[in-house]
């Protein structure tokens, strides 16, 4: 199965790239039976599709 980042549409390799998957619930029919929607994001900082990731500066007290 392919991964593709939901925030920036890059492919994830889960061997090597860190990264979450997540699941919300999609709708629920009258029965009670769910439909679940699953998705996966980096877990290290990358731009918005079509963006650029640039890294706010940090402010570290000593």
């Amino acid at each position: 199965m392919i991964l593709l980042c939901e925030r920036c549409y890059a492919s994830i390799d889960p061997d090597s790239e860190g990264h979450y998957r997540l699941s919300h619930i999609d709708h629920a029919d009258s029965a009670g039976r769910i439909t679940w929607r699953d998705a996966v994001v980096h877990t290290a900082p990358c731009a918005a599709a079509g963006g650029e990731w640039r890294p706010e500066p940090q402010d570290r007290a000593a």
